[in-house]
C-alpha cells in the first residue's frame, strides 16, 4: 500500500510539472497508480492553468 501512495504521489507531481517517468509508469507493480496520479497531477495543472487565465482575463470577476 505505502509503495502506491508514493507512485501516486509522484505522478501527481510529475503530471503537475508536465513530465513524465517512463520507467515508473510501465512498472507492473506500481506503474498503474504512477498513471492514476500522472492525470490527476495534470488536470490539477490545467485547472490551476484555467483559474490563471481567467483571473488575468478580468480581474475584477474574481
Amino acid at each position: 500500500m505505502d509503495d502506491a501512495l508514493v507512485a501516486y504521489n509522484a505522478g501527481r507531481m510529475d503530471g503537475a510539472a508536465g513530465l513524465r517517468d517512463p520507467q515508473i509508469a510501465e512498472d507492473p507493480e506500481v506503474g498503474p497508480d504512477y498513471r492514476v496520479g500522472l492525470l490527476d497531477g495534470r488536470i490539477a495543472a490545467y485547472h490551476l492553468n484555467r483559474e490563471l487565465r481567467s483571473f488575468l482575463d478580468d480581474p475584477d470577476d474574481a
